[in-house]
């Protein structure tokens, strides 16, 4: 038995959280942490309208990245039910289809990004400046992405192959470079936004090349392998990572549509507002997806082998460890909403109080939006993928955008309660769905 098989199938439940899912949060919050940390800089260094741009442009930086993400995810559970089942060979040739497949995917949306950004920033209302930087954060994320998407994808598959220590110095590492470049960049040379983008680009393209090393080396079962052109495997990644792209799509098509209105009903302070949550929130959604992600594997190998009562303590360490981070990081936002917002942009006054205000209210989107993450989760890693695409669906998409025509006629005031509306719908729905459905699939 190869050691990543018997680490996910003979470790102690308890154990293997401890040393799966917390190296696993940080490595994600820290693969994550460079885009807060990057607007911080901007913000600081580039000033209020270069953050506000970078702000419009960072939902679609990351629409873009999904779509890799969305081969990462569905491929990385097809890959542990086959190691789980003893199907190496199947396995190998879905690891090199899901490299293969996110690299042609990226090119494609990246050009089509390009070509389509300029008009979407024009719907959203940006004005000439606005725009300029937009175009130019937007631009080098989109031409580096073929390369620095993969980031995501080897990620899943180091967690898989038992590397979540790897995975999470690898997670640092990219941080530290992106914030070095950045530095440089912004600080000593005193470049644009523009620059900032290509700072953050290039640390993420030198860890996916640190990252990939492991699979040349020949020591792990994951290994790059001949495969010839087929659709089954394809149609198995995106069937599993369906519901993932949809949530991660449609969270920033949700984002891109509050832009829009905060923009028309409060102006560029009512979007910095937005944007400085929309970065905290960056680092804890990881943080929940980085629990669930690295004890996907182990769900994966534990329901390919029929053991159940392994597959419910697992489920039961994660649920508690996110629910636990998302309400701490509620308690937080609540109690120092203006000092939090003062980290990314000077202000008085005004902007002040509506920052005040603003992540005061956001921060009870947290209090609820882990009960519908771990169910949606937890759907995908054993594989009931309806299920998980009906919850990211409604929690990523038709929720906040009913919330929005709920709380529309309050204006500013209203739209500051569409996420916590949204996640306490969600929660309501998850709940729902585990007591009729996914509560009797692992008894």
């Amino acid at each position: 038995m190869h050691d990543e098989k018997r680490f996910f199938l003979e470790t102690t439940p308890g154990k293997l959280f401890l040393k799966a899912s917390i190296p696993g949060a940080i490595g994600m919050m820290a693969s994550n942490i460079y885009f807060s940390v990057e607007m911080l800089l901007v913000g600081r260094l580039c000033g209020s309208e270069a953050f506000a741009a970078g702000n419009l442009a960072l939902p679609l930086v990351y629409i873009n990245f999904a779509l890799a993400d969305m081969v990462s995810v569905g491929s990385s559970v097809k890959i542990a039910i086959r190691l789980g089942e003893g199907k190496k060979d199947e396995a190998n040739r879905l690891f090199t289809t899901a490299i293969l497949t996110a690299i042609v995917l990226s090119t494609l949306s990246s050009i089509l990004l390009v070509i389509l950004s300029p008009m979407l920033f024009h719907l959203m209302g940006a004005g000439e400046h606005l725009l300029d930087d937009a175009m130019a954060y937007l631009v080098v994320y989109a031409i580096f992405c073929p390369i620095t998407s993969l980031a995501f994808v080897f990620d899943n598959f180091l967690k898989i192959s038992g590397k979540v220590r790897f995975s999470m110095f690898a997670n640092i590492a990219m941080s530290v470079m992106s914030l070095l470049f950045d530095i440089i960049f912004l600080y000593v040379l005193d470049k644009g936004i523009g620059f900032a983008a290509l700072g953050t680009s290039l640390g993420m393209a030198l860890t996916v090349l640190f990252s990939a090393l492991p699979f040349f080396s020949g020591k792990l079962t994951l290994r790059f392998t001949k495969v010839r052109l087929s659709l089954k495997p394809l149609k198995d990644i995106f069937a599993q990572g369906v519901p993932n792209f949809l949530n991660n799509i449609s969270t920033k098509l949700t984002s891109v549509i509050m832009n829009s209105l905060l923009l028309r009903l409060g102006g560029e302070m009512a979007v910095s507002v937005y944007g400085v949550f929309m970065n905290l929130d960056g680092v804890i959604v990881p943080g929940m997806y980085g629990v669930f992600d690295s004890l996907q594997p182990a769900i994966g190998y534990n329901w390919g082998a029929g053991r159940k009562e392994r597959v419910r303590r697992i489920a039961f360490y994660s649920t508690l460890a996110i629910a636990l981070m998302c309400i701490a990081f509620s308690i937080v936002l609540k109690l120092f909403p203006t000092e939090i917002f003062s980290l990314f942009l000077d202000g008085s006054g005004e902007i002040i109080k509506m920052a005040e205000i603003g992540i005061s209210i956001l921060a009870l989107t947290y209090v609820t939006r882990w009960i519908g993450y771990a169910c949606q989760s937890f759907s995908s890693a054993i594989g009931e993928n309806r299920i998980a695409t009906l919850i990211s669906f409604l929690s990523a998409l038709f929720f906040p955008v009913l919330s929005i025509f709920l709380l529309r006629p309050f204006e500013l005031d209203g739209l500051w309660f569409v996420l916590p509306l949204a996640a306490l719908l969600t929660a309501l729905v998850s709940l729902i769905v585990y007591l009729g459905r996914l509560g009797k699939l692992i008894r």
